[in-house]
């Protein structure tokens, strides 16, 4: 049975869990690169800011997806000044930089010292709620990032809520996600314009385009895929984002 964040509907009862909302918590949310959050979950991340403390955490510089012309240190300043500019607009607290080593090689060295880093701050922070990439991403980054962020809480003595999210470009399958959210107008424009500051990528792929195109699935095909039933006419929103939801202890 999936879960549905919002206000119940008598009509969804039967087929849905309700969250109704999520206050006061610590809330850290990864993103490999620089423009992750903002394209997989910036519509449900700027909504809980306004009542939660949002820590938004890059993982990887992601120099190499700027302008060849730039030199790596420009390329780097490029994308962390961008993802400053996402954050401001989904109501983060502070934006952390892990520059991760692994982004630059695969040496088990460098995968133990990231986990390190990455246990640091959740020690420092400590979240009750995470966000995440999908664990199965195709990206190898983004799947590597997830790996890390696991094995880095599996000594964590306290609950956490784990938000997996998905990117236009490695989707949830039907059978894998079960959390819903239905976004308003106002955190549809926080996603679209978190999305926009990132100039250096938009050069290169219309990442808005890809964006609205998956939402607009989501809300298409949710209500009858996973709530009211194929041939059935319900509707949540226009616009839908949606999550595989794990509880960590």
């Amino acid at each position: 049975m999936p879960y549905l964040y919002g206000n119940p509907s008598k009509k969804f009862l039967a087929n849905v869990k309700f969250i109704n909302g999520i206050e006061k918590q610590k809330i850290l949310a990864f993103a490999p690169h620089s423009d992750d959050l903002s394209i997989g979950a910036g519509g449900f991340l700027s909504h809980l800011s306004e009542k939660n403390i949002l820590i938004s955490v890059c993982a990887y510089t992601g120099w190499r997806g700027v302008n060849n012309e730039l030199v790596k240190e420009k390329a780097v300043l490029t994308r962390e000044k961008e993802m400053k500019q996402e954050s401001n607009i989904l109501g983060s607290k502070k934006t952390v930089f892990l520059k991760l080593l692994t982004y630059e090689s695969d040496k088990q060295e460098y995968k133990e010292k990231d986990i390190s880093k990455i246990k640091k701050l959740i020690k420092i922070e400590k979240p009750s709620i995470i966000f995440l990439p999908n664990k199965h991403d195709l990206h190898p980054r983004h799947r590597l990032l997830t790996q890390l962020i696991l094995k880095a809480i599996k000594e964590e003595n306290k609950p956490i809520q784990l938000f997996f999210y998905e990117i236009p470009w490695s989707v949830f399958s039907g059978s894998e996600f079960n959390f819903i959210v239905p976004l308003n107008r106002k955190s549809f424009n926080k996603k679209v314009s978190a999305i926009k500051v990132h100039l250096s990528q938009l050069k290169r792929t219309n990442f808005v385009k890809l964006a609205k195109a998956l939402l607009d699935l989501r809300a298409g095909m949710v209500p009858e895929q996973k709530i009211s039933g194929y041939g059935t006419k319900s509707s949540l929103s226009n616009w839908l984002e949606v999550y595989k939801f794990e509880k960590f202890k």
